[in-house]
């Protein structure tokens, strides 16, 4: 039986995303607030924005497990406009880079904001703002 912070922290993440997709500061606020309710919706907002990250890195189309996986252009263009400060914009760039864990050490509400960016970033950078924007809509509805 999923939990009701299950449901929440995983809807809790899509919102986030899809705040960060349109760059609405007051629905990251809105959307960072649900997911970090309390330490159990936190763990499933965490967990759920991981996996839509390594699902991003893995669809793009020209993707090798013998090089690092590097952001391309569309998605860093996007980063160049979202706020981030001290070591989540460090992680997100780390990330952005080569695609490997930084090993920061962070909070949870911060490892939330840099999966969320990051994830954003990669569909963006694979699909585009508006076939992203579908696609992040759609899992939201689905679950």
């Amino acid at each position: 039986m999923i939990s009701t912070q299950q449901t929440a922290g995983e809807m809790a993440a899509l919102d986030l995303m899809l705040a960060h997709l349109t760059h609405d500061s007051e629905a990251i606020a809105s959307a960072m607030a649900d997911s970090t309710v309390c330490p159990t919706t936190a763990a499933y907002a965490r967990q759920q924005l991981c996996g839509l990250l390594h699902d991003a890195v893995l669809a793009r189309p020209d993707i090798s497990l013998n090089r690092p996986a590097v952001l391309g252009p569309a998605g860093r263009t996007w980063l160049q406009h979202v706020t981030m400060h001290g070591p989540v914009a460090d992680t997100v760039m780390a990330l952005a880079d080569d695609g490997a864990d930084p090993r920061h050490h962070l909070d949870d509400t911060q490892w939330i904001a840099t999966y969320a960016i990051s994830a954003v970033a990669r569909i963006i950078d694979v699909y585009g703002p508006a076939v992203a924007a579908g696609r992040l809509a759609q899992i939201r509805d689905t679950a």
